[in-house]
């Protein structure tokens, strides 16, 4: 007789081949597990495809109540299990299926006894993992339930639940109507299956899988019901529907911090192919592999250096080992400098705490890496001492602390609390002034220190706070006042020193200006008087000879003292506006005579994007132009000078303008060009002989186009000439100019001269001297007087006066003139 053990693992069936229940325990669970979702026996995975045709063909087989019946099936791990099936016909054209692994035969006997043994059958009824209810067909009241079905609604006697009508056992109303909606498919010999909310006898709640079966002996009809508990399951499934509105929003911003992040990200898997990974890891990589990447890339499929595919395979496999890796390295850039990284390696794993592939991110130190190195060169190379310490001493300090300690060895130092040098030792103070500077962020006082020679030293202390590997530590630099000390006292020294001189400059200026030019002037003034005398040709030529020696002083004169003024910073632009036609007119105009004289032609053009009127200073561009112009006919022996005007824009609605200077003179050598801008310099002795000048005009000229803004440049050819180029920043006057400023430009001198002045050993010979030149001069003795001759006055050329009256100073004058010319 053939016995049926607990764990034995079956499959019923109906003719029709329908599956009515099943038991299956290791290694075949996942029969089980097919049917649970509802996939019938002929389409699990057999090694051969007609596997189950042949078994259900055995089992319709009239002729044989058993057979057996080897199969091989494939598990979901691939491999092969070979099974020993066993096929028992039972009574109601129901079959029952034992399936055997190894091919041992659990049955050695017929089924008669599973049959007629009503203690197995209810062994088996008892046994199974799933509630399972028997029902009556017409008033779905509970016949009987197994000992699952008991703990399933928390029951202490069956009693307690038997005769109850099945719909008591639902928790709501809508699952009764769902099973009674089901009923009609029940009773008609289908076999529904929904998943359905149940109450216990103690209140609680709990989902089951439900299966409803109807079966019919030839005494009785029943209807099977078979639970199971799949409450965990659908609270699974509601918290993951709940949170997938989360994890999804969660997942964007992720992808987006990976995306967006300056770092490369990236993952593999345990053969090396890419995951995931952003578009840095993308940029990098293509250019690395000299290829397209995408998911699923193997990062050593491609041919690499041993050397490079060695060092990362370590990584990774290090990883995939388990072991949190973690990097420093440096890899060449395009541009030849190197980009230093740090590296983090992590392994992944599954729920299963299995390690499925590798997470890798890569940092860019490079500006890190740079400002440390920086840290380190301007620490260890600084002349101020600097020191680093915390709570338990000196950390690390740079040569120049031993330096000033008078220690020769560092290991003296280190370890020790600054405070170990000073001469204040109360360690609350050293609190107090960290304290203010962690506030501050700084903070600057003064300290007394010992050197290792017991000398005491005063020092400027600078607390800074810093964080250092994530720890607080403070920077302290020592500024020696003794020294600073001695330093400002010389700048000072040097201070009273440069301003004494430039006073003393500045006297002399003043006295050169009216002791030397005053008399010289009165000189040159009483020699062009003298030329109106009757004087014989002997005289004549003396008087030649002194008023051109004067003539000369009086410009090295001017010279030496605008050349003073400018280095001084004493010469200041008086701007207005200019007529640059004009200018360039009246200068070309003042050298046509000397010129003739030479037989040189003198001609100049004015550009036509030249604008009429432009702010500069009038006197200091016109002395400019006059040196250029005299320098070349002195140095032009026959030819032109040709002066041209042009202009170029410039940004913020600025102008710059250019006059060329170009003669056919006697040029200069490329090598001596430099020379031409110095002081009392000329490109060769021969020139000085031969065309005398002081060397001081270029030097002037240059320095004023620098004053406005300009420069002066210079291209020239040896006997083929020489071309100076003028350039200044100026402004375009839009506005129609008054015309009282462009009586500035006109070719007609006034006609009047006044002169106020009270005692002066010369004042009739300048009289003299301006009515001979053609003015109407006009005498005042008093301030009062001065004004109101210059007032009634319209065209004045000259106006000569003396610094002080009695009635009122210069000043005071001034202002009145100016008040009464407004008027």
């Amino acid at each position: 007789m053939t016995s049926l053990r607990s764990d034995s693992n079956f499959l019923i069936l109906n003719s029709s081949g329908e599956v009515i229940t099943w038991n299956f325990y290791k290694p075949l669970q996942e029969f089980g597990s097919n049917l649970e979702r509802k996939i019938h026996p002929s389409q699990w995975n057999w090694a051969v495809s007609d596997s189950w045709t042949s078994v259900w063909k055995k089992a319709k087989s009239p002729r044989k109540k058993t057979s057996f019946l080897k199969v091989s099936y494939i598990t979901q791990k691939k491999e092969p299990l070979d099974l020993e099936v066993k096929i028992v016909s039972l009574e109601n054209d129901h079959i029952l299926l034992l399936f055997f692994t190894n091919f041992e035969s659990y049955f050695s006997e017929t089924p008669s006894i599973f049959l007629q043994d009503s203690e197995l059958r209810s062994t088996i009824f008892q046994k199974s993992a799933n509630a399972i209810l028997l029902l009556d067909p017409d008033k779905d009241l509970i016949l009987e339930i197994n000992q699952t079905a008991s703990r399933y609604f928390e029951i202490q006697n069956q009693s307690e639940i038997l005769n109850l009508p099945f719909s008591n056992l639902l928790a709501q109303d809508f699952t009764h109507f769902e099973y009674t909606s089901k009923k009609k498919k029940i009773l008609s010999g289908e076999t529904p299956s929904w998943d359905l909310e149940f109450k216990t006898f103690r209140g609680k709640k709990f989902w089951g899988n439900t299966s409803c079966r109807m079966i019919s002996t030839h005494l009785n009809k029943i209807i099977l019901v078979q639970i199971k508990d799949i409450t965990e399951k659908v609270n699974t499934r509601k918290s993951l529907l709940e949170q997938a509105g989360t994890i999804a929003e969660h997942e964007a911003n992720l992808n987006a911090i990976i995306e967006n992040s300056e770092a490369m990200i990236w993952s593999i898997d345990k053969n090396y192919k890419l995951l995931i990974f952003n578009s840095q890891f993308q940029n990098v990589m293509q250019d690395f592999y000299h290829s397209e990447i995408s998911t699923g890339f193997n990062l050593f499929q491609k041919e690499l250096p041993p050397e490079i595919a060695k060092y990362w395979k370590e990584f990774y496999d290090r990883a995939l080992s388990g072991e949190k890796v973690s990097v420093a390295r440096k890899r060449p850039n395009q541009d030849g400098t190197f980009i230093f990284s740090e590296l983090s390696f992590q392994p992944i794993r599954n729920t299963e705490y299995e390690i499925t592939g590798v997470s890798a991110i890569s940092v860019d130190i490079t500006d890190k890496k740079l400002a440390e190195e920086k840290f380190r060169l301007l620490f260890e190379r600084s002349s101020e001492p600097h020191v680093l310490y915390d709570d338990f001493g000196i950390l690390e300090c740079n040569p120049a602390t031993l330096k000033m300690l008078r220690c020769s060895d560092k290991k003296l130092v280190l370890g020790k609390h600054p405070i170990h040098f000073s001469v204040e030792t109360e360690k609350e103070k050293t609190n107090e002034l960290e304290s203010i500077a962690l506030e501050k962020g700084s903070y600057t006082f003064k300290w007394v220190y010992k050197r290792f020679n017991d000398e005491e030293f005063s020092v400027e202390v600078t607390l800074i706070p810093i964080i250092i590997h994530q720890k607080r530590v403070f920077l302290s630099v020592w500024h020696e006042i003794t020294e600073r000390k001695v330093y400002e006292d010389s700048l000072k020294r040097a201070k009273e020193i440069a301003e004494a001189a430039s006073k003393a400059k500045t006297d002399f200026l003043a006295m050169m200006s009216h002791e030397i030019r005053t008399p010289l002037n009165g000189v040159i003034g009483t020699v062009s008087l003298l030329e109106g005398t009757f004087l014989n040709t002997e005289q004549k030529e003396y008087l030649d000879i002194i008023k051109s020696s004067g003539q000369n002083l009086l410009i090295l004169l001017n010279d030496i003292l605008d050349l003073s003024r400018i280095e001084s910073g004493q010469l200041k632009l008086e701007i207005q506006p200019v007529s640059p036609e004009k200018l360039t007119n009246e200068v070309v105009n003042l050298f046509r005579p000397m010129a003739e004289e030479k037989g040189l032609v003198v001609e100049s053009e004015v550009s036509f994007n030249v604008p009429n009127w432009i702010i500069s200073d009038p006197y200091r561009l016109r002395q400019v132009l006059t040196n250029l112009i005299g320098n070349s006919i002195k140095f032009t022996e026959k030819g032109k000078i040709h002066l041209s005007v042009e202009a170029e824009k410039f940004p913020n609605d600025k102008l710059r303008l250019i006059f060329h200077v170009k003669d056919t003179g006697i040029g200069i050598a490329e090598e001596k060009l430099e020379l031409l801008f110095r002081a009392f310099s000329q490109v060769d002795s021969s020139t000085t002989r031969k065309y005398g000048g002081s060397g001081l005009g270029l030097t002037i000229s240059k320095k004023l186009a620098e004053l406005m803004k300009g420069e002066i440049t210079v291209k020239s050819q040896v006997n083929l000439g020489s071309e100076f180029s003028l350039s200044i920043l100026t402004e375009k006057l839009e506005y129609e100019i008054p015309a009282g400023v462009q009586e500035l430009h006109s070719k007609n001198l006034a006609t009047s001269a006044v002169i106020s002045i009270q005692e002066f050993q010369f004042k009739e010979q300048i009289k003299k001297f301006c009515e001979r030149n053609g003015f109407l001069v006009k005498m005042a003795r008093t301030a009062k007087e001065t004004i109101r001759i210059i007032g009634e006055e319209e065209r004045i050329g000259v106006f000569l006066t003396d610094l002080n009256f009695p009635d009122m100073n210069l000043s005071e004058m001034l202002n009145e003139l100016k008040n009464k010319i407004l008027l």
